[in-house]
């Protein structure tokens, strides 16, 4: 488990001995070995629901701050939420509903209920997996070739954007590979370097967005083949009806969840 600062944990014991909290979450880079020297305590506390009601949107935040200068450091920042709302997170088709939760350590749980919440939060359902799958492969592939017609234009921005697109519905597929879920843009890099990842995939993502090359993302593809192939992801030949099947008006609303627009 990791170690949290002693303020924190006094703050969790108070908590606790409230009866309207019914548990306490660490997220965030500390809980996902992430931490250095500028990461704080990131926190939820859970709360019933008629607790949770009479709090204010600007009551739902609270922070502890210590020293002054250039000692002055941020030691925890806490979201109230309610006990329920962490449970409908299950259901959310969101990223950000889930990606907190898969390395999240339970600090303070009244009756079971937390923990039980927490790791609902984490799993991604087989079906929606599949499907992640399906979209992240055609979004890559057509993202791809995109950008290098883009740049051969001589469209240097708009080519940036489709890379953008692709590494994004590569991470996508890298995650969703292992089970898992898309982290924050901000700890792409470190959260890349978890996976398993057997073809060296993750990095030639890294390489495509700091290099602005496209052709990196056609390397991960044909290298994620065999992957591919063995969670049921059609094979290249049969990629354009696959492409068709996926942009179907009646596949309207999964690909506003999968991100093939």
């Amino acid at each position: 488990m990791p170690a949290v600062f002693p303020a924190t944990s006094a703050r969790v014991a108070a908590w606790m001995a409230q009866p309207e909290v019914l548990g306490v979450v660490l997220v965030g880079s500390r809980s996902r070995g992430h931490a250095d020297e500028l990461s704080d305590d990131d926190l939820e506390v859970l709360l019933t629901d008629e607790a949770f009601a009479r709090r204010t949107p600007t009551d739902d935040l609270e922070v502890l701050i210590e020293g002054e200068g250039s000692a002055r450091r941020l030691i925890y920042d806490a979201q109230y939420l309610s006990l329920s709302a962490l449970e409908a997170k299950a259901a959310s088709p969101h990223d950000l509903d889930h990606w907190p939760y898969e390395q999240a350590v339970v600090l303070g749980d009244r009756d079971g209920r937390t923990a039980a919440a927490v790791a609902a939060a984490a799993r991604m359902d087989p079906a929606f997996r599949r499907a992640r799958l399906l979209h992240a492969t055609i979004d890559l592939q057509t993202s791809w070739r995109r950008a290098e017609k883009t740049a051969q234009r001589g469209f240097a921005a708009a080519a940036r954007l489709q890379i953008a697109r692709g590494a994004r519905a590569l991470a996508r597929l890298l995650f969703a590979l292992e089970g898992r879920w898309v982290p924050m843009d901000h700890w792409i890099e470190p959260e890349l370097r978890t996976l398993e990842d057997p073809t060296g995939a993750g990095p030639l993502l890294v390489a495509a967005l700091v290099e602005a090359d496209p052709a990196r993302l056609g390397t991960a593809l044909a290298h994620l083949e065999g992957r591919l192939a063995a969670a049921g992801v059609p094979g290249p030949a049969q990629r354009r009806d696959l492409f068709l099947e996926l942009i179907h008006p009646g596949r309207a609303e999964e690909r506003a969840v999968h991100g093939l627009h």
